[in-house]
């Protein structure tokens, strides 16, 4: 049994370092480092769709591309599809912000 579980984690651990994954400081999965600083440069204020168009901004600014954002007061789960790893969740004063390249 404890095979198993060492398996698991190894094939977990893989799968990051394949895509360049890493839990960020918040405790969430992102894929890269310039997108999550692009976020957290953009959250800010009680206007949940002012965060989002601001991440949104700075993602397709500084990354190049399409990408589509969420924002919310409360933890989400999600399930997507992205593009060479350009996905990120984060948790910033209360808002958790979510964005990735379709």
């Amino acid at each position: 049994m404890r095979s198993l579980i060492v398996l698991a984690a190894l094939a977990v651990t893989v799968c990051f370092a394949q895509d360049n994954c890493y839990i960020n400081d918040s405790g969430f999965t992102c894929c890269n480092k310039e997108l999550e600083s692009a976020m957290k440069g953009a959250m800010g204020g009680d206007d949940l769709l002012g965060s989002a168009d601001s991440i949104q901004k700075g993602a397709e600014g500084s990354l190049g591309g399409k990408f589509e954002t969420v924002v919310a007061l409360d933890d989400f789960a999600y399930k997507s599809h992205f593009k060479e790893g350009k996905s990120c969740k984060i948790e910033k004063n209360g808002q958790y912000a979510l964005a990735w390249q379709p």
